[in-house]
């Protein structure tokens, strides 16, 4: 049991470390993670210099919000530990532990944020099994990839939560493989156990504020807007971007009762919000440059490309049409 003890402060004193030294956190926090170091270093296993010496040098949110996940798990170990009597540690040491690292976690996940957001740019694919024309989601995701799309949603209304997840899992591995943003559809706890860059909900799903308890504080959340009241609404729920469609009529996932919007309602949206806008619905090459200069961040593309004989060349030729409309092509 001591062993088991001493491995838990040697995690905290670590991370504390870590922390002050590497993180972006405000000085409030470094004080009080160099209080809580300097209060458990003595009864480690190891002296700090030892501890330290191990620290990565990395800087990275992502990586800072790993060593976080393991100290609050050491912090509850230790916590339950205390309350049973088997070890004798200063409860207020242990609140005070939680609320430094609570409030951490919370900061450097909106920064996180603030970086993933930054790219929310370019074509954005939803994969459906119900609209790939028989082929695997993966295989139309890779392609679009290939083709320069920037992010792939997976969506999908058929199957069951364990298949959904092998393939959400795999997504987001194919995705980062390709430097793009891999989405979620609806099920907020598959994008925790998947860890999706972000989860798109529907005005009728699971509310936003519910969604972040269940999140980690590094991913994102998007929803659906239909008109400047939902986008309104949405903005003061502190979604990440707002989709604003059906901008064209649309019979792709069951769309064909929307309304379309018209490319005006992103100019409107545009003025009315300060997100990213993903503009949706019945998007191809006959009208995307109309989109793009209406507004759009990021154009999400269905139909046009997973049903279409080649996903790459379909990819491709809605990418060079965007890159041109929004001036962030290559420049000659």
């Amino acid at each position: 049991m001591k062993l088991l003890v001493q491995s838990q402060i040697d995690t905290l004193v670590q991370g504390a470390l870590f922390l002050e030294t590497h993180a972006d956190v405000d000085s409030g926090t470094r004080s009080r993670l160099a209080s809580i170091r300097e209060s458990l270093a003595d009864h480690g296993s190891r002296r700090p210099a030892e501890v330290g010496s191990e620290v990565s040098d990395g800087t990275h949110s992502s990586h800072a919000l790993e060593v976080i996940q393991s100290m609050r798990a050491a912090l509850d170990a230790l916590a339950s530990l205390s309350n049973q009597g088997v070890i004798s540690l200063d409860q207020s040491l242990i609140t005070t532990a939680k609320a430094s690292v609570d409030h951490a976690y919370g900061s450097l996940g909106a920064e996180e944020r603030t970086h993933l957001v930054a790219r929310l740019r370019g074509i954005y694919v939803i994969v459906d099994p119900e609209a790939t024309r028989g082929r695997p989601v993966t295989d139309v995701a890779v392609q679009s990839l290939e083709g320069g799309a920037k992010v792939v949603q997976l969506r999908d209304k058929l199957n069951d939560k364990g298949l959904m997840l092998e393939t959400a899992r795999e997504l987001k591995a194919i995705c980062a493989g390709h430097d793009a943003l891999f989405v979620m559809n609806d099920h907020a706890d598959l994008a925790r156990a998947s860890s999706a860059d972000v989860l798109h909900v529907g005005q009728t799903d699971l509310p936003v504020s519910e969604a972040r308890q269940i999140l980690r504080p590094d991913q994102l959340i998007g929803n659906s807007n239909g008109s400047m009241e939902e986008a309104s609404r949405s903005q003061q729920d502190e979604v990440d971007y707002v989709a604003v469609g059906a901008i064209y009529s649309t019979t792709t996932m069951g769309k064909s009762g929307r309304r379309a919007l018209g490319p005006e309602m992103i100019e409107r949206v545009k003025q009315a919000v300060s997100l990213p806008i993903v503009a949706i619905g019945g998007i191809n090459r006959s009208n995307i440059v109309d989109v793009v200069k209406a507004g759009a961040d990021s154009v999400c593309v269905v139909s046009a490309i997973t049903f279409a004989e080649d996903p790459r060349a379909a990819t491709e030729e809605l990418v060079e049409l965007y890159e041109s409309a929004s001036g962030t092509g290559p420049q000659q």
